[in-house]
């Protein structure tokens, strides 16, 4: 059991680039932090789909090479993490297909709200599910509408609703596109003559590839012989509602995202939690890696020094973490460990990005205290999350959230913190200025865009 937010894939696509599949697999490596509980990638090649994935990391999936290996200029590529389907190897993407408009494979980021309705009606229709994740309901609509020119794929993804950013590849051209709403991020590049997207540029810099700009909510973009051109879906004035926990949390630090870094983004809400949430104390130490961005930002505005007394073991896995508190207590041993000569006799602040159910933060505040640290002081660089996600992010349900189930004092007690802030939501939207609205910011509001 994790105690941050868990995002759902990421995406990669390329289209006219030399070895395709390794360039993609390359990609993914850049990706791993969306998802790993599975890796794959499909190429075209002389009018046939090629497939590679399985189960764990990227390095793990293609550790033969084989899927490296794929022929083609054209491929996509999917790492995973569940929030819809079990994790298992008939939900592992890219998925593949076949209907009236030939073979189609798939590769989605995102949950579809409306799944659950549209899986029943086309059960209704006699449609038979071979997986139970949401994404296969993109090739059921597919046959379904018959379609299989642009026109008609727009028509399609315009009546699905959020939550999607996804890439397409048949065999003789690829897709990508993004819901009209922009839940989830998406990019498009350069690489040589040919074309690339992906989740975040990240995977672009692994690659060489040279980043052009967003993919825009609700546009399509089309890659085929003629070029790289865009189709526009979803009704007029849809109203932005871009994660904004991309820059919280999920995206990698280095990436651009919503046409921000993420690290400078990071850093500026430690700034604002400095000027917001002061406190008095000797040092600021990092929950490692995600609190680090906010924590640099922290110090400087509070004026203390910002110490590593975190060490964090980069090769714990997933299934290390085990249910039971004291097993989930362990964990975080193995996952962090205290630098006793920084900490003892130091009153300490201790800063992350977010906090969900807090168990690592209650199991932190022990060890800190053990290695003699005279005050623990937690501040959360975003507001309290008190409200599930239903666009592709794997919070827990609302009873598990700490901030749902208790006041801010009973928090604080609860974890054994001398203090606790959070930033207040204003002050987070605060540092995207003119564009403070764009955002989707239901976990922290309960106020849900789009349904």
């Amino acid at each position: 059991m994790v105690d941050h937010p868990t995002d759902a894939c990421g995406v990669m696509g390329l289209y006219k680039v030399k070895d395709a599949a390794a360039r993609a697999a390359l990609g993914l490596h850049a990706l791993q932090h969306r998802g790993q509980e599975s890796a794959g990638i499909v190429t075209s090649y002389k009018g046939k789909l090629l497939c590679c994935k399985g189960m764990g990391l990227v390095a793990n999936v293609f550790a033969n090479g084989e899927g490296v290996r794929l022929p083609g200029d054209i491929a996509i590529g999917h790492v995973r993490y569940s929030t819809t389907g079990a994790s298992d190897f008939m939900n592992a993407q890219p998925l593949m297909g076949r209907y009236a408009g030939g073979h189609v494979a798939i590769a989605h980021n995102g949950n579809l709200v409306g799944g659950k309705r549209l899986t029943e009606a086309l059960f209704a229709k006699g449609a038979l599910f071979q997986t139970s994740t949401d994404t296969e309901l993109f090739l059921h609509l597919l046959a379904q509408e018959n379609a299989t020119g642009e026109d008609a794929i727009a028509a399609m993804l315009e009546h699905i609703g959020p939550a999607f950013s996804l890439v397409m590849l048949f065999p003789d051209r690829m897709i990508a596109a993004r819901d009209p709403w922009g839940i989830r991020p998406l990019v498009l590049g350069r690489l040589g003559e040919g074309y690339v997207v992906a989740s975040e540029t990240c995977a672009f810099d692994q690659i060489g590839a040279v980043y052009e700009r967003e993919i825009k909510p609700g546009e399509m973009v089309v890659c085929d012989d003629k070029g790289c051109r865009s189709l526009y879906f979803g009704k007029e004035g849809t109203p932005e509602a871009r994660c904004l926990l991309e820059h919280i949390y999920f995206a990698r630090p280095d990436s651009v995202v919503f046409g921000e870094t993420p690290h400078v983004t990071r850093y500026k809400s430690g700034l604002m939690l400095a000027k917001e949430q002061p406190v008095g104390a000797d040092i600021v130490v990092a929950i490692p890696d995600s609190g680090v961005s906010a924590a640099q930002g922290y110090a400087l505005g509070v004026g203390l020094p910002l110490e590593r007394g975190l060490i964090r073991n980069h090769y714990v896995g997933r299934s290390f973490i085990a249910p039971g508190p004291e097993a989930r207590a362990m964990a975080v041993r193995m996952k962090h460990n205290v630098v006793r000569e920084v900490v003892r006799g130091k009153r300490v602040v201790l800063v992350d990005d977010s906090l969900i159910r807090g168990t690592t933060t209650t199991t932190l505040s022990r060890e800190l205290r053990d290695a003699g640290a005279t005050e623990v002081h937690l501040r959360i660089a975003c507001p309290p999350t008190r409200y599930p996600c239903c666009y592709g992010v794997d919070f827990p349900e609302r009873d598990e959230l700490l901030a749902h189930r208790y006041t801010l004092d009973a928090i604080r007690d609860k974890l054994n913190m001398d203090s606790l802030g959070y930033l207040s939501l204003d002050g987070l939207t605060g540092l995207f200025g003119e564009e403070r609205g764009c955002f989707c910011t239901a976990c922290w509001t309960g106020k849900y865009p789009a349904l």
